[in-house]
């Protein structure tokens, strides 16, 4: 994969490459849940002590659908009491100190956090247990350790409690939550060690009877594993029992690859056969990367890539990258929050990913899109009935502008509204497309991405 520079806009137009295929507004492939990232290990509540003046810039890129990336999914943690980290990068209070024993403060930032998101669009919640609280583990620390078999019931209770204390105490429903982060590794912060059978027994014996009794309606994401792999919800998936109260198989992508800053994305991407043969919503729930930040559109062009294949490719609803501020200058986040200096950078890849999470909206459904034969765009198509929205996205990672003619079958359009961002352009408006027929062209400056919105006539 070669990522280079963008070609002056002058260029954009005149296309030295050809392609061409179909968008089939009848043909749906699957219901999209949104796009998100975390404010966790206090990263909310660096951003809520920010100035006002930045905070507001900060949560606006994040959240606004017409000021940036229009997020529309927060993940959290749920808090486990930990005494590990900083006040800067640290575990949140769990909200049962001692069994039977309930606290309800100590979360203000997510909470802000959630808050802030909602005032600017965002509609979804989900929330992990990176670890039991200590008095739960077999080795009485949220750090390394697994769940004591003996207080599955009490963890069971614990996530039904949380979800329904966040609605009481703090007017905020919890729309999924998970039991566990990444329980195929235990590490040196808030971790847990799960098999995929101690998952089963506590899904199928604990956690689906409690959730019925307390009339839990979160929906519950199992998995969640540090590499695409679907392995620890797999024994739930093959017991019935656990099975039904599956709504979604979590999965992360993180790549052990030392190739470069852009290892190959088959290295963090393929399909999860048991999930999609179940139908499964797939949610991919963390992904980002370790080393120097990377701010130009090389890293943009490469999450946008991992963005397209998951959801066209791998059958994902769902896609969130790992932090939505952090305050480290790395590719953890989509924005860098600089404490000292109180300034911040929002690198490419908040804009590319930007291009999916602005117009791609919460019910949204992907519709087939038959490729072109050969070229270098990655396009996918997005619809929505009730508002009558066509939405296309194209990923142009060449470094000459490429021209795609696409049929448009079941739906005709006027126009297109146009939003890029390329080296110069962060979700930028520019000329709107007029289309003629059931024909159009799509203009893709190199080394871009661009959508697409019509107002939409299905035939």
């Amino acid at each position: 994969m070669q990522l280079v520079a963008a070609v002056p806009l002058t260029h954009a137009l005149s296309a030295q490459w050809e392609t061409s295929g179909t968008v089939y507004w009848n043909r749906e492939v699957a219901v999209m849940e949104g796009f998100g990232a975390s404010g966790a290990f206090h990263m909310a509540r660096n951003l809520q002590k920010a100035p006002e003046a930045p905070r507001n810039e900060i949560l606006n890129l994040l959240f606004s659908t017409s000021k940036g990336a229009g997020l529309s999914i927060v993940r959290n943690i749920i808090g486990d009491g930990g005494s590990w980290g900083t006040p800067l990068n640290g575990p949140t209070p769990t909200i049962e100190p001692e069994e039977g024993k309930w606290n309800w403060t100590g979360d203000e930032g997510q909470i802000w956090f959630m808050k802030e998101a909602a005032a600017r669009g965002c509609t979804r919640y989900m929330s992990t247990a990176w670890s039991p609280p200590a008095w739960m583990k077999t080795n009485g620390n949220v750090i390394h350790g697994g769940l004591d078999s003996s207080k599955r019931q009490a963890f069971a209770e614990y996530l039904a409690a949380y979800v329904k204390g966040y609605r009481e105490h703090h007017g905020i429903d919890i729309y999924a939550v998970s039991p566990t982060n990444e329980p195929d590794v235990t590490v040196n912060y808030s971790s847990c060690y799960f098999s995929g059978e101690e998952l089963r027994l506590l899904v199928r014996d604990h956690i689906a009877p409690t959730f019925a009794k307390e009339s839990i309606k979160a929906k519950l994401i199992l998995g969640e594993n540090s590499t695409w792999s679907e392995a620890p919800a797999l024994p739930s998936l093959m017991d019935p029992a656990a099975a039904a109260r599956v709504d979604i198989v979590g999965v992360h992508s993180y790549t052990s690859s030392t190739q470069g800053p852009f290892p190959p994305i088959s290295r963090r991407s393929g399909v999860l056969p048991v999930a999609r043969r179940m139908h499964k919503p797939i949610w991919m729930t963390e992904v980002s990367a370790g080393g120097p930040n990377i701010v130009e559109i090389a890293d943009g062009l490469y999450w946008a890539k991992l963005l397209h294949t998951h959801v066209v490719e791998d059958g994902v609803t769902a896609w969130f990258y790992w932090w939505a501020i952090d305050i480290y200058d790395s590719r953890g986040a989509l924005i860098y929050l600089d404490l000292k200096n109180n300034t911040y950078v929002a690198p490419k890849r908040l804009y590319t990913i930007g291009n999916y999470s602005r117009f791609v909206r919460p019910g949204f459904v992907q519709i087939f899109l038959e490729p072109p034969p050969q070229g270098g765009a990655y396009l996918s198509a997005f619809k929505n009935e009730n508002t009558k929205q066509l939405v296309l996205v194209a990923i142009n990672d060449r470094f000459r502008p490429e021209a795609v003619h696409l049929r448009l079958d079941g739906v005709s359009v006027s126009s297109f509204d146009v939003y890029r961002t390329s080296a110069t352009e962060n979700l930028a408006k520019v000329e709107s497309v007029p289309v003629s027929g059931d024909t159009l062209t799509l203009h893709l400056r190199g080394s871009s991405v661009t959508t697409f919105v019509a107002a939409a006539q299905p035939a």
